[in-house]
């Protein structure tokens, strides 16, 4: 096929597609079969946002902080129908940090989140013009503790954390391969040893868990 009969199969093709979107009789549903093969490809991006980090420690209860959280995520969608599902992974840098003080040694400590990333499928739908989704998968985080006794003795530990993700998202294309999205996320770990040995020794276990709202935008390269 010539160059020119190419370019006008490519016009007609984006002509039919204003006209079958803008068009009032043509279903939903229909919409979305047209609009699901837009979806599909690798796609790479950034995000940012805020974290709301909570911890319960198994012996000086508990304590909590609201941080900037940011990074990128790459992925891969397939089109079934008007269902798309994938697969995500995304690495974050993380500013939370929990302090608290042990009483009555005057021990105080803080409980830093280093960086968190996750593994996670994806499945959604076409509503209108947008991506609604869900999803799950694992979830990974290291986590430092820095204890200072009253006397000025020093202690550190850092652990990497493994739990589970899930949330749910929209996203919506601005651009020719090029999307906006919003997306909540909450990471559970479960309980972790992250005792330190020494005279500054005080915390022994902790349950954190994080709440995660953030907005990014995804080049396409289907």
């Amino acid at each position: 096929m010539s160059k020119s009969a190419c370019s006008l199969k490519s016009t007609m093709a984006a002509a039919f597609g204003a006209v079958l979107l803008s068009n009032p009789f043509v279903s939903t549903s229909v919409k979305a079969d047209y609009l699901s093969p837009i979806w599909t490809g690798v796609y790479a991006g950034v995000h940012g946002g805020a974290n709301w980090s909570d911890v319960d420690f198994s012996n000086l209860g508990s304590a909590s902080s609201t941080a900037f959280t940011g990074g990128g995520h790459l992925g891969m969608n397939m089109n079934f129908g008007n269902i798309i599902a994938g697969v995500e992974g995304d690495w974050d840098y993380d500013d939370s940090s929990s302090g608290y003080l042990v009483l009555p040694s005057g021990t105080t400590g803080n409980l830093d989140v280093d960086w968190t990333a996750t593994l996670r499928g994806r499945i959604g739908m076409n509503v209108g013009p947008a991506l609604l989704y869900a999803t799950a998968g694992i979830a990974w985080s290291e986590r430092s503790v820095i204890e200072t006794t009253a006397a000025g003795v020093s202690g550190s530990n850092s652990q990497l954390l493994t739990g589970v993700v899930y949330g749910i998202g929209a996203e919506t294309f601005v651009m020719p391969n090029l999307s906006l999205r919003l997306e909540a996320l909450h990471y559970d770990y479960g309980s972790e040893d992250i005792s330190i040995s020494g005279a500054a020794a005080a915390v022994k276990e902790i349950e954190p868990s994080d709440t995660v709202v953030r907005a990014g935008i995804t080049f396409h390269l289907n």
